[in-house]
């Protein structure tokens, strides 16, 4: 299973923590069953047909909203 690290500041770390919480649920579990699952819906292109075995890698500069946008569309 390939592994990760993750790095935040510290106001970044306080907004997953508040999110988690008021979910019922530890940060670990905030990234792992919602960031993440965001990300790659909004990041991962539509793969073209011949071409089954590889997905275009990420371009930030391709007009997409930041990663952390969808963070904020979680609070009512």
């Amino acid at each position: 299973m390939a592994k990760f690290m993750l790095s935040l500041r510290d106001e970044n770390f306080k907004l997953l923590t508040t999110e988690a919480e008021d979910r019922g649920i530890t940060v670990q579990e905030l990234i792992r069953a919602v960031i993440i699952p965001d990300w790659v819906k909004i990041n991962t292109l539509v793969r073209p047909t011949g071409n089954q075995d590889k997905i275009r890698p990420y371009n930030p500069s391709n007009g997409r909203e930041p990663i952390i946008q969808p963070m904020g569309k979680l609070r009512p």
